[in-house]
């Protein structure tokens, strides 16, 4: 047993505990470091986190301060607690005398370790000092003998054998499978392996720093721990590691490449964590690694700071073969986990102090640890399960989801027949069936009678999986009844406002008027962000793309907007879609060579036609200069008839029509600019004036905002005072020199964003506040800009609003961009929000690649095109393709090269692709061209027109070698008259030796074969029904 320092920060004060060391009995030991007691302890009904019965069963009193100590195996009440001042007591435990006795240590110091072996010895390891052997072996059998009394052993039990002088051991274990065997630590210097038989004194050593915590694996006593003072690093050493010459290359190669020193199996740099706090005094940072009794390669390693973590080691895989019978092998981590996490908490008082493996019955039972926690309280601890992992991965989590069709239940596990159904989950069933099962005492049942219970359990018909962070309020009406995606999205947004996050909607109301990206931006996150959703959602949100594609969400601009109800900023997207289309149609938008489909305001007011500008171009125009521009904008504002300009006095004239009607796009004369829902039944008829009002206003309409407001104060009487408030401003702003109205602006309000607009307007008369009140959508912000800002000043509000929408990723801002090179900027920026590559690429495919080179577009085409791919949407993902190529069209042409056929015939001889549907009425020129000078043969032609010859080199298809007529071509024979079905379907078809090439008729190959193994044809040798296991039954 490893020492224990008496250092504060280091030492575990509730105590110490240990699992007795010997299988056969259930009991434990703990230690009180405190009160300086020693109880025993026996395990009485369950064994399970938060369940742990047991009940005292003998204590020893008054134990001296301890250092070390260690329980005997084969005595079972004998326990050796070493001290500082160098004495090694015994005690019995279940001695009514409280037997003790004092071994004699010649010159006294700190007694370091002590370990018993599974026989009568007991090993004491104490500090350095000279002249006298720092590691004694004492016999304690004369203890155990009849009639033998412990006050009458005083001072005559002397060490049988004395090792090691002048060095410091700091830790003993005995090898269980040869208790002769004896292995220590070696202070600053190594570890030895010590055979006690050996009357030379043999002795294998390995030289480390790593001397503390020995640990010998149970299961397979080649390997054993160790680990250091001042390093969170651990060794687990290979003690058939005793030569150059013994040991295989592989191993050998680890070593010399590896950083692996001589004798370790695995060495590994971190297996606890670490934080400031473990390096404040000189304590250990690991306190104990300990093995697992029943599983191989199981160890577990608790730090200073509690935590305990587990790591389960396998061997690495090395050919049978090329590897000795007694060379040493290279071990490897294969998973480790955390035993508890409350450690991370930094809650000392459940803190574990120390632990020890329990000793089960059975390999179906999980591994456990018993722990001791520093508030003195015991707990069980299981390490993680095998068959969560093994249930975890029959769950179908990932894309695609075959059930989505089937109505399955979703994210459950996979259905199995009933004979499957205990090899596929019988692990799962066995851990559930010793849930509550006593594992210790009188009512301690048969762990073969449970599993063989649990493995004939029947098939559950409820859904074993459960998903605890799902809420447990049902889903709304308004989804369960929904047939379209947008119904279902909105009722679980109404789901996730009212139900998971309601709390937190009234503190947002608390913040005031958010800007109209945060609206949109609080919308989709409600539905991706928040955690809590029942399986019937989850199947919705996780296929949402899926979902749409198969409602037609595709470039029907009109029904995008409907399947996409949902959202109200993802309708407006499209509106303007449809504007722009509709604009674009008819060449309307081409002038002076100039195309300009789908251009947003920034591109028309700065003359950018974009990276690849030049396919913009038509029939060789230059680029234009601003002359050539404002003349081309003339000629398209022409077309569309624009009202007359009213605005603010500008230089740029055609540009800010242009750009008013593209702020337009998608809207009658008779509808507002924006048709939002986000708002309760109660606002929303209140906003409806105040929209149409504030819309009048933008267009400099003032007696029609005041005469809006005044038909709504009859229903909204609040109405009445912002109508006068304006009527009294449009006077201002007639007659200055009447008294100046004082209203305040604080007084606006913090709900709707029209009427905010209204409220600053009469009182500041500011077009600028209008333009930057972000609570505004940007399309009606832009078209303020452009009426009432100069030239520079428009200029600058445009870049600033345009770097701002990349930035934030607002697809509002496709009115500033069109669909262009910087749109694809502010998709990224979304995709990578919102995951949204659908909508994104479905967007840009309008424009590219016929305006747009970017390989982003390309990257979410593919993107799609597998999404829908890998959920067998194969009619969606065709659609998708076929109008995509046709939106790519410039000149007629498609931009898009269509796919490569997966599926091609070509000639044997030639090598050429054939295609029936390139085949004319005659032969080709090649074929005219070889037989120039010759007889055409009349019926080559035919014969390309059957698919029977080349059309490129004129060979036809070749000869069945038993018949030797042409295959593919009506037979002499004439089998399809035979009365035989099996005749008449094998006459139909080829076959074709695929080493010889040579082609034979199905139903000739059948007769010959049956009979032959070589091939039909006198020269060649190939054995074409050569098998190679002609014992199996080949079809």
């Amino acid at each position: 047993m490893s020492q224990y320092t008496s250092s504060k920060m280091d030492r575990p004060e509730p105590g110490l505990i240990k699992w007795s060391p010997n299988p056969a009995r259930d009991t434990f030991l703990h230690v009180n470091l405190q009160h300086r007691v020693v109880q025993l302890y026996e395990p009485t009904g369950l064994a399970q986190p938060g369940k742990f019965d047991f009940e005292k069963s003998s204590k020893y009193d008054e134990i001296p301060p301890l250092t070390t100590y260690d329980w005997s195996p084969a005595h079972p009440g004998l326990v050796a607690i070493g001290t500082a001042s160098g004495t090694v007591d015994l005690i019995n435990l279940y001695s009514d005398s409280n037997s003790h006795l004092e071994l004699p240590i010649r010159i006294t110091r700190t007694c370091q370790a002590v370990a018993f072996n599974t026989d009568t010895f007991l090993a004491v390891g104490l500090e350095r000092v000279r002249n006298d052997q720092c590691l004694k072996i004492f016999d304690v059998n004369r203890l155990t003998e009849a009639g033998a009394t412990w006050a009458s052993l005083e001072g005559s039990m002397n060490p049988v054998i004395g090792l090691e002088a002048s060095i410091s051991i700091s830790s003993t274990k005995f090898f269980e499978d040869n208790p002769q065997v004896l292995l220590a630590g070696i202070k600053n210097q190594g570890i030895r392996i010590y055979d006690l038989r050996d009357p030379q004194g043999a002795v294998i050593n390995y030289q480390t720093k790593c001397n503390n915590n020995l640990a010998i694996d149970y299961t397979d006593q080649n390997y054993f721990a160790s680990s250091s003072l001042d390093k969170p690093g651990l060794v687990i050493w290979d003690r058939r590691a005793t030569s150059r010459s013994s040991s295989s290359r592989f191993y050998i190669d680890a070593v010399d490449t590896d950083v692996l020193p001589w004798g370790a199996a695995l060495n590994i740099d971190k297996a606890i964590d670490l934080n400031d706090a473990n390096f404040q005094d000189r304590g250990s940072l690991i306190r104990s690694v300990r093995f697992c009794r029943d599983r191989s390669g199981l160890v577990a390693v608790l730090s200073r700071t509690g935590q305990l973590k587990v790591l389960d080691i396998k061997k690495e895989f090395i050919p049978s073969d090329v590897q000795p019978q007694e060379s040493p092998e290279v071990l490897e981590v294969r998973k480790s986990d955390e035993f508890d996490m409350s450690y991370a908490r930094d809650r000392k008082d459940d803190k574990i102090v120390s632990f020890d493996w329990l000793n089960l019955d059975s390999p179906a039972l999980t591994p456990r640890a018993v722990v001791l926690r520093a508030n003195g309280t015991f707990d069980i601890l299981e390490k993680p399960s095998f068959t969560s992992e093994h249930v975890f991965k029959m769950i179908p989590w990932k894309a695609p989801y075959r059930g989505l069709e089937g109505g399955d239940s979703y994210h459950s596990l996979m259905k199995f027949d009933a004979a499957q159904y205990p090899d596929m989950v019988g692990s799962l069933s066995i851990d559930e069936a010793f849930k509550d099962i006593p594992l210790f005492g009188s009512h301690k049942e048969s762990i073969h009678a449970v599993v063989q219970k649990a493995l004939l359990s029947p098939v559950p018909t409820a859904d074993p999986i459960c998903d605890f962070e799902a809420n447990k309020e049902e889903l709304t009406e308004v989804f369960i009844n929904a047939s379209k995606t947008a119904d279902k999205l909105r009722g679980l947004r109404k789901y996730s406002q009212e139900i998971l996050e309601g709390s937190k909607q009234l503190h947002d109301k608390l913040n005031g008027l958010p800007s109209n990206r945060e609206l949109h931006e609080r919308l989709l996150v409600s539905t991706i962000d928040t955690n809590g959703f029942p399986k019937e959602a989850q199947i919705v949100l996780d296929h949402s793309m899926l979902l749409r594609a198969k409602e037609k969400y595709l470039f029907d601009y009109f029904a995008n907007r409907d399947i996409v109800a949902d959202d109200p900023w993802l309708r407006e997207l499209w509106d303007w879609i449809s504007g722009a289309d509709e604009a674009a149609s008819d060449m309307r938008m081409v002038a002076q060579g100039i195309d300009m489909s789908y251009m947003g305001v920034c591109n028309i007011w700065t003359g950018d036609l974009g990276l690849n500008g030049a396919v913009r171009l038509i029939d060789g125009t230059r680029p234009p200069d601003l002359a050539a521009w404002e003349r081309c904008l003339q000629e398209i504002n022409k077309k569309s008839r624009q009202p007359t300009y009213d605005g603010v006095n500008t230089k740029k004239l055609p540009q800010r029509l242009a750009a008013l009607r593209i702020c337009g796009w998608g809207r009658l004369p008779n509808t507002h600019f924006i048709d939002f829902a986000k708002k309760p039944p109660s606002e929303q008829s209140l906003e409806r004036y105040t929209m149409a009002a504030a819309h009048a206003l933008f267009e400099g309409d003032f007696d029609e905002a005041v005469k809006i407001l005044r038909g709504a104060s009859a229903e909204y009487p609040n109405l009445l005072f912002v109508s006068l408030a304006l009527q009294l401003k449009s006077q201002e702003i007639k007659y200055p020199d009447k008294p100046q109205l004082d209203f305040n602006e604080e007084i606006a309000s913090r709900t709707d964003p029209y009427l905010r607009a209204i409220s600053s307007i009469i009182a500041t008369n500011s077009w600028e506040s209008i333009a930057d009140q972000e609570s505004l959508p940007l399309r009606e912000r832009t078209f303020v800009a452009l009426r009432y800002f100069d030239d520079d000043k428009l200029t600058e509000w445009l870049d600033k609003e345009l770097k701002n929408a990349i930035e934030t990723g607002d697809i509002e801002g496709i009115v500033l961009t069109g669909i262009t090179d910087k749109l694809v900027d502010i998709f990224a920026k979304y995709i990578e929000k919102f995951n949204d590559v659908q909508t994104a690429t479905l967007v840009l495919s309008i424009c590219s690649p016929r305006y747009i080179n970017d390989y982003r577009c390309r990257v979410w085409r593919n993107a799609y095109r597998a999404y829908l791919q890998r959920h067998k949407a194969f009619m969606q993902r065709t659609k998708f393709e076929v109008e995509s190529t046709k939106k790519s069209k410039r000149g007629g042409v498609p931009t898009i090269m269509p796919p490569s056929r997966q599926i091609a015939l070509r000639c044997v001889y030639c090598d050429a692709e054939y295609e029936l549907s390139k085949t004319g009425a005659g032969p080709p020129s090649s074929v005219s061209v070889a037989t120039k000078g010759q007889a055409t043969n009349p019926l080559t032609a035919t014969n390309i027109n059957a698919g029977v010859s080349c059309p490129n080199c004129g060979r036809h298809l070749p000869r069945c070698v038993v018949c030797l007529e042409v295959v593919g071509v009506p037979r002499s024979d004439k089998p399809e008259a035979s009365s035989d079905p099996q005749v008449r379907l094998a006459a139909r078809f080829p076959t074709f030796c695929l080493k010889c090439e040579h082609v034979l008729h199905l139903d000739h190959a059948r007769q010959w074969f049956a009979r032959h193994a070589e091939c039909p044809v006198p020269e060649c040798r190939c054995k074409c029904n050569f098998r190679a296991n002609p014992e199996l039954n080949y079809l």
